[in-house]
């Protein structure tokens, strides 16, 4: 059985620059292991930590229940102080849940190069932004919904079919106050990345543009690149060929947009942020 834990790739010593890959809900850190083990081959130590009640092996859609927004903040603040040990440059990278975490350090850390967010959590997908925070509201304070589709295979323990509601709103709830901070003060991080799948409905595509405009708005130099339709990615993008996934087209633009390099042109750079005299309007009376 595959290991669940946090995983470490090191060089024995610092190294200029250190990655820390943030996996997604319902995940564990075997997500990244293939992009990690890339990124850890150019010289850079590598860290992939565990998120807070993930991976559990009793139980484990119940242990989605008990995650909770400021928990996952505070795990993001560590991840990056223990970073900061390894290397002398930070990089975060952040899928999903993942991705709402390296918007909170883009956010309020300073001593973070680059951040990464990949299909970020910020808003839920199919409904409007009011909509999607009362919903929010509500599944955090109801009982806890839990939907299990299929039982746990020993073989790969990290594939967890299911969802929990608590868990989930409280990673939204996490997304809004990211976003609503980024409304107010400029981020930490002045070089920030946004990798979207135009597929995916399990987020809101509109909420991540806007949080990129907020930040671009206060100083910082965003870029928006998303997959189109024609590639066929799910919401989780690092997802394995015979689930829905396609490594081969989202490893490599995941690894160079860590790396700062421009990713391969199956990623199409977005006109946002955007820039002009309409932007500017646009900003004046927002």
């Amino acid at each position: 059985m595959r290991g669940l834990g946090s995983i470490l790739m090191t060089h024995g010593q610092r190294t200029p620059r250190v990655y820390v890959l943030f996996h997604g809900f319902t995940d564990v850190p075997t997500q990244f292991e293939v992009v990690g083990k890339a990124l850890f081959s150019d010289g850079a130590n590598v860290y992939i930590p565990r998120l807070p009640h993930h991976g559990e092996r009793v139980a484990p859609v119940r242990a989605l229940g008990r995650v909770h927004g400021d928990e996952l903040a505070a795990f993001g603040d560590s991840s990056v102080d223990i970073a900061r040990a390894l290397g002398d440059s930070v990089v975060v990278v952040g899928l999903s849940a993942g991705g709402v975490i390296a918007g909170w350090i883009a956010q309020t850390r300073s001593d973070v190069r680059r951040v990464v967010l990949i299909a970020p959590a910020i808003g839920a997908g199919r409904v409007s932004d009011d909509d999607a925070l009362a919903l929010v509201m509500i599944a955090s304070r109801l009982p806890d919904v839990r939907r299990t589709n299929a039982p746990i295979d020993s073989t790969t323990p990290e594939y967890l079919q299911g969802i929990s509601t608590r868990g989930l709103a409280e990673i939204l709830k996490l997304g809004h106050r990211v976003r609503e901070d980024a409304g107010g003060k400029p981020p930490g991080v002045k070089d920030i990345a946004f990798l979207l799948s135009e597929r995916d409905q399990t987020v809101s595509e509109a909420a991540s543009l806007d949080l990129a405009q907020r930040w671009f708005d206060r100083g910082a130099a965003v870029s928006v690149f998303r997959f189109p339709n024609s590639v066929g990615l799910p919401h989780n993008i690092m997802e394995i060929g015979a689930r829905g996934g396609n490594p081969d087209v989202a490893f490599p633009v995941v690894e160079a947009l860590a790396r700062s390099l421009p990713p391969p042109p199956s990623a199409e750079l977005q006109p946002i942020p955007c820039r002009g005299w309409r932007c500017t309007l646009r900003r004046l009376t927002r």
